[in-house]
């Protein structure tokens, strides 16, 4: 099922604050001693948001490809039917 444009609008605003979340939390993180299970856990957030931020690129990629296709279609029917006049 494709997703509306509303909701890959909140995906996307979604990684987008996630990212932002990390990022605070790296600066933090550098800011003062931490812990190695600090650490981790923050290594463990940032590949779970690299993860997500290739399943959006995926999905991205396939409904411009879907585009493309449909366009590539209708430019063929459109060339068929002048054609056929």
């Amino acid at each position: 099922m494709a997703a509306g444009p509303d909701e890959g609008f909140a995906r996307t605003e979604s990684l987008l604050l996630e990212h932002r979340r990390l990022v605070v939390q790296a600066q933090s993180l550098l800011a003062r001693a931490s812990t190695r299970a600090e650490r981790l856990a923050l290594a463990d957030d940032l590949i779970a948001l690299i993860d997500r931020l290739g399943t959006e690129k995926r999905a991205l990629a396939a409904r411009i490809h879907r585009g493309r296709v449909a366009n590539a279609a209708v430019s063929a029917y459109g060339k068929a039917m002048a054609a056929r006049r």
